[in-house]
């Protein structure tokens, strides 16, 4: 029956329409959606560099945020196409625990899904790790003011190491989150996000 319908209905690639023979991606397709490698790469934006400091010149003078930060995948890689689909948060889920391995940062008290309402990958990835995943932000609109996000500060215990997980934040979330956090002074801060 297999063959009958790949007659009628050939598998193809999700992002380059090509008949493939893997699952959702073909073979090239798959190969492009390598891993992010951590090595050479700038300790806080995560953008390949060539210095041996680890920083890029733009984070040794100020950088974007104040938190190392890490990404799976680059944003034009072909896999970010599957991405919102059901049946992809597991297995993003395990991509971010193998990256998160790979990183060798301290070990997580608590992971904070961003943005808020976003949380699917990031609940999968913390039971995986065996980590406390709540809904640590609320957004705080405000007429006046342009919106920010608050940390419900009875969540975090001192001294905690946090992993804010970026499931699809655009640079300012990731600027709000970033400043929500610092003003509870935990211990030490990472951001994980599934695109750069």
């Amino acid at each position: 029956m297999t063959p009958l319908l790949d007659l009628f209905f050939p598998p193809l690639c999700k992002h380059c329409g090509e008949v493939t023979a893997f699952p959702y991606l073909c073979e090239e397709c798959w190969q492009a959606s390598q891993l992010l490698n951590p090595e050479g790469r700038c300790f806080h934006c995560f953008e390949e560099i060539n210095e041996p400091t680890g920083l890029c010149d733009r984070c040794r003078h100020k950088p974007l945020l104040p938190f190392p930060r890490a990404a799976l995948f680059a944003r034009e890689a072909p896999i970010c196409r599957l991405m919102n689909r059901e049946e992809s948060a597991e297995p993003m889920a395990g991509f971010a625990l193998y990256q998160w391995l790979r990183l060798h940062w301290k070990e997580a008290d608590l992971i904070a899904p961003i943005p808020p309402h976003k949380r699917k990958v990031a609940r999968i990835f913390a039971d995986l790790a065996q980590i406390r995943c709540p809904n640590l932000f609320r957004r705080i609109p405000w007429p006046l003011y342009p919106p920010r996000w608050e940390v419900k500060e009875q969540m975090i215990e001192e001294d905690a190491t946090l992993l804010l997980f970026d499931e699809g934040c655009t640079f300012k979330e990731l600027q709000m989150a970033c400043a929500a956090i610092a003003q509870t002074f935990p211990k030490k801060v990472y951001v994980l996000s599934l695109t750069l």
